[in-house]
């Protein structure tokens, strides 16, 4: 059952059912194979993720763009931020003015963790994708922004 595809498992009626069931499924393989990935890493899966956004953003970020960016919620980056911080990969500096806002940054020994794991990232990245060409990679750009427009949208009715 493990080599299926979803759609060999799972007969659908809707196209567009099957089509975000796909989208859905490819996202637990996803997971499934950054889990495998970092389990041999010095950081997890969130922690890189967090410090591949730190280092890509061009102004700092507070711990709420942290979120934002993340898609998670406040209250759960909140631990992991403590947990980061607690192992040195990044540390929290007062905003003046706002006690209750911290910039977050990443530090020298987070720079060298995510130097670290990022080729071996990156080539499995590489990997996964090599299935498609340039242009299919535009495709599926294009296809998945469009999709988290539907998202967006259906969001805001879900909460009306």
């Amino acid at each position: 059952m493990q080599d299926m595809k979803y759609n060999e498992i799972n007969k659908f009626e809707s196209k567009r059912h099957e089509a975000l069931m796909g989208v859905w499924w490819g996202g637990l393989m996803l997971k499934k194979a950054a889990r495998e990935y970092f389990k041999d890493q010095p950081l997890t899966e969130t922690q890189f993720n967090v410090l591949v956004v730190l280092e890509m953003a061009k102004t700092e970020l507070t711990q709420r763009d942290l979120s934002d960016r993340l898609l998670v919620d406040k209250s759960n980056l909140t631990g992991l931020v403590d947990r980061m911080v607690k192992n040195g990969i990044i540390v929290r500096k007062s905003v003046e003015g706002d006690r209750r806002c911290n910039v977050i940054e990443i530090t020298t020994k987070g720079l060298k963790a995510l130097a670290k794991a990022k080729p071996g990232y990156e080539a499995l990245v590489k990997k996964i994708m090599s299935v498609f060409s340039d242009e299919e990679t535009a495709e599926l750009t294009k296809f998945m922004l469009k999709l988290h427009g539907g998202l967006d949208a259906s969001n805001v009715e879900a909460n009306n």
